[in-house]
């Protein structure tokens, strides 16, 4: 029997994990997931989308997320995460 999180669609699940998880716990998952994405671009694509979703109710959480996954990148020896067309590892003007 698939999970009720497995039924709902992908924007339903980040928007589950945003809530139910702080920025530095989210981030420390995702850096511990990222040499299992195929293509960097999707998981860049991923994080950018999770941290859409902080920025919606605070942009401290955001910069969170940001900097925490930065980090956590980096002692894996990472890079960091594209955050936009400036330069990287940096958050879009909004």
């Amino acid at each position: 029997m698939p999970r009720l999180t497995d039924l709902l669609a992908r924007d339903c699940q980040l928007a589950l994990a945003v809530r139910a998880h702080s920025p530095a716990r989210l981030a420390e998952t995702f850096a511990a997931y990222a040499g299992q994405f195929y293509d960097r671009a999707a998981f860049d694509h991923l994080a950018r989308e999770v941290q859409t979703l902080y920025a919606a109710t605070d942009d401290g959480d955001a910069l969170t997320f940001q900097s925490k996954l930065d980090a956590r990148l980096q002692q894996r020896t990472h890079a960091p995460v594209q955050w936009g067309t400036g330069a990287p590892g940096r958050r879009p003007r909004r």
